[in-house]
């Protein structure tokens, strides 16, 4: 790609639609879906109730997915469509044929009661996402942990869920919450032959990340681009503190399963592909959060395509593991660049995930089961040779 030339590559955007372009539109001008299409069977199986604000998940090829959130009719809007049978979105210049993701019955069941534990929960793709916080003084966490290994049952029966990611909102605590975490974990793991991710807050002490892997969680997000929930006027986080902890992680946990997030915003493409540099080259994996915005244009994915290209060949120049990444909702990731840069009849995801093997699922959990044993070795000598 020319990238000194916009105006090209925005006209070049404009003949080949890529899928990429499709979710970037998807997320930033929302879904109206017509009252006579939500009584489809195939369409009301993937909505709940299908109102105004509810957020539906589609397929736009295979392995890659978007979250839309579904609004009233307006000019611009992007709409679906059912003509013989055929689901189709009507993007204002032509229709694209999508699917539809069914929501499982167990989430269905939870959204129409809509209680605590049902706005704590979501799926994004084949992730069971979990969000917590402490609570009464931070002596325990939001949900109890019966809840837990109670949804996580469901979704893996249902065939819904392929690993579980806790999501723990921000905490006072020096170790934001991890004695919290601990024994759900190490819960999940003794029921459940699954992954499990944590996304939150570096701690204040770099030694508490070795006891997170000890613990047994496999995959580690500490992302730059912020956090909902926390104290402007509290102890805020600092990007360099995040970045110090991503970079003490990548010793601590397998290649490839630390990540962080960043947020493509209005800065030059070069500050942007420069961090991108910094954190493929000290082994992290950098996904790119895709938000909607006031206004949509073409210029606004040929950014989005530019970064996409530099973050593909950024991996593979610091030969990242990718095997570890999920088709994601509302992020670009190096396991998806060429449904951004690539011609659709050829896009395809860049390795596939290890959740989707049965075979490497089994083989990549005994490694990581000897791993962690070692590992848990390592660090309790390290700690009673301190003296802790």
């Amino acid at each position: 790609m020319n990238a000194t030339n916009p105006t090209q590559n925005v006209e070049t955007d404009r003949r080949v639609r890529t899928y990429g372009q499709l979710k970037l539109e998807l997320i930033q001008r929302g879904l109206f879906v017509p009252q006579e299409i939500l009584a489809d069977p195939d369409v009301a199986s993937g909505v709940c109730p299908g109102a105004p604000g509810e957020e539906v998940a589609l397929t736009l090829a295979e392995n890659f997915i978007v979250k839309a959130v579904l609004k009233a009719d307006a000019e611009g809007r992007m709409r679906l469509k059912l003509e013989n049978g055929a689901l189709l979105l009507d993007a204002g210049d032509g229709d694209e044929e999508v699917g539809i993701i069914p929501l499982p019955a167990f989430l269905k069941n939870l959204m129409q009661k809509r209680t605590p534990l049902s706005e704590n929960i979501c799926l994004d793709g084949y992730c069971l996402n979990i969000f917590l916080r402490a609570i009464d003084k931070g002596k325990k966490l939001s949900l109890s942990q019966d809840s837990i290994l109670s949804i996580a049952q469901s979704a893996f029966e249902e065939g819904a869920a392929d690993l579980v990611q806790l999501n723990m909102d921000y905490c006072d605590d020096k170790d934001r919450g991890f004695q919290l975490l601990s024994p759900v974990v190490e819960a999940i793991k003794k029921k459940f032959k699954t992954f499990v991710a944590l996304k939150g807050f570096p701690p204040q002490e770099k030694r508490t990340i070795d006891l997170m892997y000890a613990a047994g969680f496999d995959l580690l997000d500490f992302p730059l681009a912020g956090f909902a929930g926390v104290d402007p006027a509290g102890d805020i986080v600092s990007s360099a503190q995040v970045q110090e902890s991503l970079e003490y992680a990548v010793g601590i946990f397998p290649q490839g399963t630390v990540w962080t997030e960043l947020v493509l915003g209005p800065e030059p493409l070069d500050i942007i592909k420069k961090k991108i540099d910094h954190l493929t080259s000290r082994g992290v994996t950098p996904l790119l959060k895709l938000m909607p915005t006031s206004m949509h244009t073409v210029k606004d994915y040929w950014r989005v395509k530019e970064v996409a290209r530099h973050l593909g060949e950024a991996a593979q120049r610091d030969k990242l593991p990718l095997k570890w990444l999920y088709p994601n909702c509302r992020s670009l990731s190096p396991l998806d660049v060429q449904y951004f840069t690539d011609d659709p009849k050829s896009a395809q995801l860049s390795a596939k995930p290890v959740y989707r093997s049965r075979l490497g699922k089994k083989a990549s959990e005994g490694f990581a089961a000897l791993r962690r044993k070692l590992r848990i070795k390592d660090v309790s000598d390290s700690y009673e040779s301190a003296g802790l």
